[in-house]
């Protein structure tokens, strides 16, 4: 199982990350998803074999919404080359 942070763009309020929550959790090899409207973010736990980002961005679609890999900027998620300072 792969744990894999996605931007989410087109959640307006709360119903909206419900509605994401239950169609990334309907897909075939997802088990267990976390969306936050707060952050635009979706936490998805799923096994990469049977599925993958393309069928999350085509579960999500027909409600409005789109979905990105999250790419944290450097040193964002506490890692850091030491090189720059940061």
């Amino acid at each position: 199982m792969l744990t894999q942070t996605l931007v989410l763009a087109g959640l307006n309020d709360k119903q909206c990350a419900i509605e994401a929550e239950q169609a990334l959790s309907a897909l075939d090899g997802v088990k267990d998803v976390s969306v936050s409207f707060k952050d635009g973010k979706a936490a998805v736990t799923f096994d990469s074999n049977r599925v993958s980002l393309e069928q999350f961005r085509s579960a999500l679609q027909p409600f409005g919404y789109d979905a990105a890999i999250y790419k944290p900027k450097h040193g964002e998620d506490g890692n850091c080359c030491g090189g720059c300072g940061g």
